[in-house]
């Protein structure tokens, strides 16, 4: 008798450690959720990999998605929601929807993502997409809004972009340093202090050099007297122009809105 469970239990070891590496290689590729058949085995293992190189640069988590029942969802509101179910303790990422319901594709943006996809960058990776999405190829729609997403990520958080919240008409400002704009200032920092350092150090030295100043020799004072004489004044009104407090460049803006999860989403769609 114990000699017929061991091999179940061995077997079942094995089946669990199987299923363990599948679950770490999904994690690694990115998940691909292809709900709506819109990609063949091929395309999706591709567009896999390509998420799981974009997550392992960007530190975020990268679904890409597929839908033919939105459940009676709005397309923003399931991709969101999709993000959300899928990745509770992550908040950096996107969610990249094609929602066959709905005719709509989708960008969902959370955290630090969004910061990166303002308004207007989503819409120019949309742009960019949309030809792909609306001819049926559905694999190069991806491909698009992905290698749109890494450009993004490799400028950087644009000069002076914020968050806004479209419920409560809050702005957030980015003020976060990032690790090279650290370590430039260091460099900096480290450079100037070496340089007052080896000033003050040349001047100390001649305290307890030699050399001596003859002072008796080279020293001199001289009293001038000098006069001013007021001759009357002439006062020039120049009106400086306030500034516009309107919202700013809205190139940096990111619009913000609260899911059902209570998260805060950017992004953007479009129908096709």
């Amino acid at each position: 008798m114990r000699k017929r469970i061991r091999p179940v239990i061995f077997l079942m070891i094995m089946l669990f450690s199987l299923a363990a590496a599948g679950s770490i290689r999904a994690a690694e590729q990115g998940m691909v959720s292809d709900g709506a058949s819109l990609l063949s085995e091929s395309d999706a293992g591709e567009l896999g990999r390509e998420a799981g190189e974009l997550m392992e640069a960007t530190g975020w988590s990268i679904f890409l998605v597929t839908t033919a029942d939105a459940g009676g969802k709005t397309a923003v509101d399931y991709a969101d929601d999709f993000f959300d179910a899928h990745s509770p303790e992550q908040e950096n990422g996107v969610a990249l929807l094609i929602d066959m319901d709905n005719r709509e594709i989708v960008i969902s943006t959370c955290g630090e993502a969004a910061r990166y996809l303002t308004d207007e960058r989503t819409e120019t990776i949309i742009d960019d997409a949309y030809g792909y999405v609306s001819g049926g190829d559905y694999r190069s729609c991806f491909e698009q809004m992905l290698s749109g997403i890494r450009g993004c990520y490799a400028e950087g958080i644009l000069q002076g972009q914020y968050n806004y919240d479209q419920e409560t008409g809050k702005r957030s400002e980015y003020r976060s340093i990032r690790p090279a704009e650290l370590a430039i200032a260091a460099v900096a920092a480290c450079g100037a202090g070496a340089v007052f350092f080896s000033v003050i150090v040349g001047k100390y030295r001649m305290k307890t050099g030699t050399y001596s100043y003859a002072f008796r020799d080279y020293g001199r004072v001289e009293l001038r007297v000098k006069e001013d004489r007021y001759s009357g004044q002439t006062v020039t009104h120049r009106r400086i122009p306030r500034q516009s407090s309107g919202d700013g460049d809205s190139a940096g803006r990111s619009t913000m809105h609260t899911s059902g999860s209570g998260r805060q989403h950017g992004g953007g769609s479009r129908k096709f």
